[in-house]
């Protein structure tokens, strides 16, 4: 009998949240869940750790030279030196990692924000956030907005 009772509270919940969330004007969506659901982000760190794995066998050459030249014997200023342009040597593509992974998340953002404002407009909400925002209330459209990013 209690799990009856139980299992009806359950359901009427869960019709009376969803007719509340049918008549809010709030969404929200995980953005984390998205990002790591969205086949692009896939694609993205594929791209983003191929060039990391050639800064870090870049790197770890340059640790290997500075090795060698103190083991052969080299004064302190003499790899003071060499330090200093292999940092210097290892400083553009550091750089442009850096700004790979920015323009790869801008593009990613952009789109999860798009698709966010389409999940919107298709079902009247005023407003998205991310549900990290969210204390009661509000309707769930992480579901959406990943079928609208995956299309």
């Amino acid at each position: 009998m209690h799990k009856k009772l139980f299992a009806s509270m359950i359901l009427f919940m869960f019709f009376a949240s969803m007719a509340l969330a049918q008549g809010s004007t709030i969404g929200y969506i995980e953005v984390q869940k998205i990002f790591k659901e969205y086949k692009e982000t896939v694609k993205a760190q594929g791209e983003l750790d191929k060039k990391q794995k050639e800064f870090q066998d870049e790197f770890e050459k340059s640790q290997k030279q500075l090795a060698d030249a103190q083991k052969a014997g080299k004064s302190d200023k003499e790899l003071d030196k060499m330090k200093t342009d292999l940092e210097k040597k290892l400083e553009p593509k550091r750089a442009e990692l850096l700004q790979l992974n920015q323009q790869l998340a801008t593009k990613l953002q952009s789109k999860i924000v798009d698709a966010s404002q389409k999940v919107a407009k298709k079902l009247g909400l005023e407003i998205v956030v991310d549900k990290q925002v969210i204390i009661v209330g509000g309707m769930d459209v992480t579901d959406m907005v990943l079928q609208e990013l995956n299309r």
